[in-house]
């Protein structure tokens, strides 16, 4: 008997295979491929999809499924034209089709699992990320969809409210942490801070990242002439920021990096005395898990579904209380805070995020929609 057929949207990896990097949610995918691909064999076929004129995609990555590429542009318009019609299906002959980067036009919504990785269009919305598109489209296919994964229980929640989607129909499959790129170890010495220890944040920002606040509170700590800088990974700082940070009185304590490869920022969070990720609001929140794999302690806020990722192994502050920021910091520069203790708990508690575990859950709904 001729096994059914999942066929999985890598769309999102693309640009890794383009320009070596990728989005939080490319990331993702690739990693969800890589975990079903170690997988035992599976009562299904799995099929990965890729579209654009360059043949670039489900062909470049490393997993022992099948792989189709529509030559076809990726964009909107032909996507909406290649939706009315069931090229898709009958090209791929999927049973069930995957999209796990949120959305995308389908012919048959009813065929589909679509992972969207957060409800932050409706709870915390920002128009430079395209969030009216969101609020427009990502209900309807939504609602159609035959169901729905996401990353957290607060986007489960959220997903569930604002989308009016029966809770049953949404299931939750945490992300999990690739532990052989981040990982305790003796690290290259960086070339920003002379030797001197550090404090390090990661995926920058001064909206909903919050990034501000951070560099405000190393201004506290500043004044009293710590042994500690600052290292933020931020690939374009606004400029009125840089010239602040340039002026003599920080004394190049103050370091924006950016292009760091995968390895570097494995060393710097290695390297790192402890992670500051201050943000108002995350579907989940790579960044907690990323410092705890590497034993360093983490500086977070209880707010959407950062605090059911770090648990009681994170620190939290409010996002806002910038003399509480300052205080953790001045806790690790002046070892008061026991640092080897904190680093022993977010090891244990970052042991229940793995990428198995997340595939296990995501071929349990595959065969759910398969009635398998």
């Amino acid at each position: 008997m001729k096994k059914k057929r999942v066929l999985i949207d890598v769309n999102s990896a693309v640009p890794f295979y383009v320009a070596g990097r990728a989005s939080g949610i490319g990331r993702t995918t690739m990693e969800l491929v890589r975990a079903l691909a170690e997988l035992p064999e599976q009562p299904f076929d799995i099929c990965l999809y890729s579209q654009n004129m360059k043949g670039i995609g489900a062909r470049n990555m490393d997993a022992s499924f099948e792989k189709k590429h529509f030559y076809l542009p990726n964009r909107d318009g032909y996507n909406k034209l290649l939706s009315k019609t069931p090229l898709q299906e009958w090209f791929t002959g999927y049973d069930i089709k995957h999209i796990p980067h949120n959305f995308a036009f389908t012919h048959c919504p009813e065929k589909t699992v679509v992972t969207i990785h957060d409800a932050m269009f409706f709870s915390y919305p920002e128009k430079f990320l395209g969030h009216d598109y969101a609020r427009e489209n990502y209900p309807k296919l939504a609602r159609r969809a035959k169901a729905i994964i996401t990353c957290s229980q607060n986007s489960k929640n959220e997903i569930a409210e604002y989308m009016d989607v029966p809770e049953e129909r949404i299931h939750v499959c945490h992300w999990g942490i690739d532990r052989k790129v981040f990982y305790p170890h003796i690290p290259k010495p960086n070339k920003y801070t002379s030797g001197r220890p550090f404090f390090f944040s990661v995926s920058c920002d001064i909206g909903r990242k919050n990034t501000i606040s951070i560099l405000h509170a190393y201004e506290i700590l500043l004044q009293n002439s710590p042994e500690h800088d600052l290292v933020l990974v931020w690939r374009n700082p606004p400029v009125d920021v840089l010239d602040r940070y340039s002026q003599n009185r920080f004394h190049g304590r103050v370091h924006f990096v950016s292009g760091v490869s995968e390895e570097e920022l494995s060393d710097l969070y290695a390297e790192a005395t402890a992670t500051f990720f201050p943000s108002k609001y995350e579907g989940f929140g790579l960044p907690v898990l990323e410092s705890m794999a590497s034993g360093t302690p983490i500086v977070t806020c209880n707010n959407s579904s950062l605090g059911e990722i770090g648990g009681d192994a994170a620190l939290y502050v409010e996002p806002e209380d910038i003399g509480a920021m300052a205080n953790l910091m001045a806790g690790f520069e002046n070892k008061t805070l026991d640092r080897v203790s904190l680093s022993k708990n977010c090891l244990n508690h970052v042991d229940r995020f793995t990428w198995s575990a997340c595939a296990q859950k995501t071929v349990e709904v595959y065969k759910k929609c398969l009635d398998l």
